[in-house]
């Protein structure tokens, strides 16, 4: 009975338990204990896992190929892009064991601090593109960081994090009484997870970011010159040629850089086996964990009884990813195949 069609994926009303709900509970401590097998929160966490991941690593990963590809000077994009890629070679549970014992400590710390930076970062930069405008406009600065203009902004990034940090001490003694996981928790009743959905976030980003772009820098490179040249003669400038000419022609190889990092997220065992708790709950909180279905396999797999139940519903989650895999690719090859006639690269 545990092991139906209606207690995978449907709520179950269990034992002791007020109203139907959705668990995964394989082991107890009792000879009464009733196995709780639903897949339900463990789907949910991998698709959590894979959205936090994504949102972190898209627009990074995007950004960079464009500008790597489009802005930076090839003397130095020829040092950038073989660093980005050996980031691929980094092996998954280094990068979940850094996540887990580094930087969830440190970021469980400075938590008001993490928030500022957000906030302060795209203000900050905005700033610094005014001020680099106008130096320009009355010092031509571009003649000399041509190429070279992300360099300007590595100390407007430094001095926003020190500054962030600073006034994160300061708001957390004077706002939260010493810390804002204490406040969230006294004053809101949010449990702050020390490895949670934010950790997560930059864990699985750092491990999709190359494939994404390696990906999405060969297809925006190999965008035809004709093209670009005949856009900066009409009095495009770079941005608008890029946005308007080299973004639209290469979508179909961007399409397939997002599908294949989606792809990767979906499948990533060691880093959210690692970086997370590990607990199979339905939350859409930043400050919670999750339980990912090929973590749970992990987890799960040297303690189930070879052919009993428990052993056979981890197959079953088996299937579930590689079903889940087969659609985003075949999804992915129909978009990509009519992006590609529709821009004309047969």
């Amino acid at each position: 009975p545990e092991a139906s069609a209606g207690a995978y994926f449907g709520p179950v009303h269990y034992e002791t338990f007020a109203e139907p709900t959705f668990v995964w509970q394989s082991t107890g401590f009792s000879d009464a204990f009733e196995s709780k097998l639903s897949l339900v929160p463990l789907i949910f966490g991998t698709l959590k896992a894979t959205i936090f991941g994504m949102l972190f690593a898209a627009p990074i990963a995007l950004m960079s190929a464009m500008y790597t590809s489009q802005i930076m000077s090839l003397r130095l994009r020829r040092y950038i892009k073989p660093t980005f890629e050996i980031m691929g070679s980094v092996p998954t549970v280094v990068i979940g064991f850094m996540a887990a014992l580094w930087l969830a400590p440190i970021l469980h710390e400075h938590l008001t601090a993490f928030f500022l930076f957000l906030l302060a970062l795209p203000i900050s930069v905005i700033l610094a593109t005014l001020l680099y405008e106008a130096a320009h406009a009355r010092w031509q600065v571009k003649r000399y960081t041509n190429g070279y203009e992300f360099i300007t902004m590595m100390p407007v990034v430094v001095l926003t994090i020190t500054i962030s940090t600073a006034m994160g001490y300061a708001l957390d003694h004077l706002l939260f009484g010493g810390g804002l996981a204490q406040w969230l928790f006294q004053t809101m009743g949010t449990q702050v997870d020390q490895r949670n959905s934010i950790i997560i976030g930059f864990a699985l980003g750092f491990a999709v970011i190359p494939t994404v772009y390696s990906i999405s820098d060969d297809a925006l490179s190999n965008v035809p010159r004709n093209l670009t040249a005949a856009s900066l003669a009409l009095g495009a400038s770079r941005w608008q040629t890029l946005w308007h000419v080299v973004v639209p022609t290469a979508s179909p190889g961007i399409f397939a850089a997002l599908m294949v990092g989606l792809g990767r997220a979906v499948g990533e065992t060691m880093i959210v086996l690692m970086a997370t708790g590990n607990t199979p709950i339905i939350d859409w909180s930043l400050f919670n964990g999750m339980r990912t279905l090929s973590a749970n396999i992990a987890v799960e797999i040297p303690e189930a009884p070879l052919g009993e139940t428990l052993y056979r519903t981890l197959f079953l989650s088996g299937v579930l990813l590689f079903c889940a895999t087969f659609v985003i690719n075949t999804f992915a090859e129909v978009v990509r195949n009519r992006l590609r006639k529709k821009y004309g690269q047969y």
